[in-house]
């Protein structure tokens, strides 16, 4: 059983259904103290229980406290792999224990859209880091360790289950002090997709130095892409924008994707010029009207029903929408199913776009698994069928995560106290104006007292509150 669940028969590894037999199992026992890691996390050996166990026998009944909710969560995540329209492998579960600001995280994915929510510092940037390995982002995660346990090989603070059944623990190096390497993940599966961090870039305009001799492959220019913006991620700079790149590989797109009577056509730059386009219409705020591209004198123009305008002219938030759409229409040429990680996808965008930005995506790539952290009301809400997560710390002051029932019809105003964790979401000088009016008021106020009330509230302009206000003095005098 354990040389099968370390995935060495590569036979039975091909297979979904065995796999993800041998290593529950396999789970099973290291839940139940049989075995443990080793060699940072790459190999398990049996433990003096284990022994006892193989000596005796398997016992006749198993009896833990966990065992009920570890059969419960192990059915759902089997529901939803079921759910899936893609053999394409994706992550199903993470879980983290007693690292870094988290107590117990436990995040089971949905297959098309999984949303992590919290205050600044509450860990979903962290959650969405740990998964970075698998789409070639690198990104540290600093942790600083008291003095290494002498008994303690190796710091097993995690594991990732994936859609083929796969497992993986999360393995920190028990180095003490500070410690900037990521967590080894022994066992990684291999999971299409792509990481967009938070930062959208800023491109000043640029004209094209020299038109492209040939036509990149798709692979090729979402390097390049990727490439220019992890530059800038970690500080660098380098000789073009990220936008110089999307608009140097549309303009040859444009040159190479029909031919002439001296240049063969091209299928593949027909793809992106044409493919591109169709993904914009359906992405882009129905307000913007997008009808198509244009080259003018190698410059990419942007045509709408009501405007005509250069690429780099676009607003900050269109030239956003613009960027994530690029780096995953270019993904999905090799496999149209994969998993996208966007932090803060909300970035430097209007309210209105925050609202339609999580649909857009779903609508504009149907096959997409979307993993999304986000402070926005309207990120949270915009879409009925996903998984909301909010992170906030219990009484012991550590961060755990809900799954939390999101009204989707709920208000900003609502959802920002409901799951964001906000008492209101009154601006603070209203707040305290407020707080002050009804400390003024006597425990049992008469009808002339509440009259009172409302008058002041309403030179305040918050005439709004007074409801509120209302059914608050009947909590306190509960």
């Amino acid at each position: 059983m354990i040389t099968q669940a370390r995935f060495q028969n590569p036979d039975r590894s091909e297979v979904p259904l065995p796999m993800r037999t041998d290593t529950r199992a396999f789970d099973l026992l290291k839940r139940l103290g049989f075995v443990r890691a080793v060699d940072g996390g790459y190999a398990y050996e049996m433990t003096n229980l284990g022994r006892k166990v193989l000596e005796t026998g398997w016992p006749a009944k198993l009896s833990a406290d966990w065992l009920d909710e570890w059969v419960e969560m192990e059915r759902l995540i089997e529901a939803l792999s079921e759910q899936r329209t893609s053999d394409e492998n994706a992550v199903s579960q993470l879980t983290v224990h007693n690292w870094r600001q988290f107590s117990d995280i436990d995040i089971v994915f949905h297959p098309r859209l999984t949303i992590l929510t919290g205050a600044n510092g509450a860990g979903k940037t962290t959650l969405l880091n740990i998964l970075g390995p698998h789409f070639n982002w690198a990104a540290q995660l600093l942790t600083r360790q008291p003095e290494k346990d002498p008994n303690s090989a190796t710091l097993e603070v995690g594991q990732l289950l994936y859609a083929n059944g796969g497992r993986s623990s999360l393995v920190q190096n028990p180095v003490s002090g500070i410690n900037n390497s990521p967590l080894a993940i022994p066992q990684m599966q291999a999971v299409p997709g792509i990481f967009i961090n938070s930062h959208r870039s800023i491109s000043a305009y640029q004209p094209l130095q020299a038109l492209p001799p040939r036509f990149s492959q798709w692979d090729v220019l979402q390097q390049q892409f990727a490439s220019e913006i992890q530059v800038r991620y970690t500080g660098g700079s380098s000789q073009y924008s990220p936008l110089y790149r999307m608009k140097e590989a549309l303009v040859a797109a444009a040159m190479y994707a029909y031919g002439n009577s001296a240049v063969r056509a091209n299928e593949y730059a027909r793809e992106v010029w044409e493919g591109y386009q169709t993904v914009l219409r359906r992405f882009l705020p129905s307000s913007m009207q997008f009808m198509r591209f244009e080259v003018e004198d190698s410059e990419i123009i942007v045509v709408t029903r009501t405007a005509e305008f250069p690429l780099e002219a676009a607003s900050g938030g269109i030239s956003a929408m613009l960027e994530l759409s690029w780096q995953i229409f270019l993904r999905q040429r090799n496999s149209p199913a994969f998993t996208v990680c966007i932090d803060e996808p909300e970035n430097h965008l209007h309210p209105e776009l925050q609202r339609s930005i999580v649909p857009s995506l779903l609508a504009g790539f149907p096959d997409v698994t979307f993993i999304v952290a986000t402070h926005s009301p309207f990120v949270v809400t915009s879409t009925r069928d996903s998984f909301v997560y909010a992170l906030a710390p219990g009484e012991s002051g550590r961060i755990g995560c809900r799954r939390v029932n999101v009204n989707k019809s709920a208000t900003p105003d609502e959802t920002l106290m409901s799951v964001l964790g906000l008492d209101t979401a009154l601006p603070l000088w209203a707040e305290d104006h407020l707080s002050q009016l009804m400390d003024e008021l006597p425990v049992s106020p008469s009808t002339g007292d509440l009259r009172e009330l409302r008058e002041k509230l309403q030179e305040l302009g918050l005439d709004r509150q007074f409801p509120a206000a209302i059914r608050s003095l009947d909590v306190k005098n509960d």
